[in-house]
C-alpha cells in the first residue's frame, strides 16, 4: 500500500472511534439492564400466582356437566313448532274491534244513554204531574 491511502485509512479509523468514544458513554451496562429488566418484570405474576388466579376456574368437563340438561336447537324448535306465527295471529285478531271501533261504539252509547234519560225524566215529569192532581183531588174533597 501507498502511504498516503494508509494514512487515510487510519484517519478514518480515527475519526470512527471518536465518534464510538462519545456514544459509548450513554449506553447502558449489563448491571443497569439486568436492574431494568428486575424493575420490568417485578409487578408481573408468577406460575404459582397464576396457577391459584386459574384454578376456581371451571374446566371443560365442568362446563359441559353444565351444558348437559339444557335444551338443543332442535329441542326448541320442536317446543316452538306449535305456537302461532305473526301471520296467524294477524289473522285471529283482524276480526277483533279495533280502537275506532270502540269509539264508535262509546259514543253510540253515550247517545242512546242520553235518549233514554231523557225518556225517564219526562216520565219523572208526567207522574209528577199526575200525583200533584191527585194530591189536589183528595185535598178537595
Amino acid at each position: 500500500m501507498q502511504p498516503e491511502p494508509l494514512e487515510q485509512v487510519v484517519r478514518n479509523v480515527d475519526a470512527r472511534l471518536t465518534r464510538v468514544e462519545q456514544i459509548l458513554p450513554t449506553l447502558a451496562t449489563k448491571e443497569e439492564m439486568r436492574a431494568a429488566i428486575a424493575e420490568a418484570i417485578a409487578p408481573l405474576a408468577t406460575r404459582a400466582e397464576l396457577r391459584e388466579a386459574i384454578a376456581p376456574l371451571a374446566t371443560k368437563a365442568e362446563l359441559r356437566e353444565a351444558i348437559a340438561p339444557l335444551a338443543t336447537k332442535a329441542e326448541l324448535r320442536e317446543a316452538i313448532a306449535p305456537l302461532a306465527t305473526r301471520a296467524e295471529l294477524r289473522e285471529a285478531i283482524a276480526p277483533l274491534a279495533t280502537r275506532a271501533d270502540v269509539a264508535e261504539e262509546g259514543a253510540r252509547s253515550r247517545r242512546y244513554t242520553n235518549v233514554l234519560i231523557e225518556q225517564v225524566r219526562s216520565d219523572i215529569g208526567l207522574l209528577a204531574e199526575h200525583l200533584s192532581a191527585v194530591m189536589v183531588k183528595l185535598e178537595g174533597r
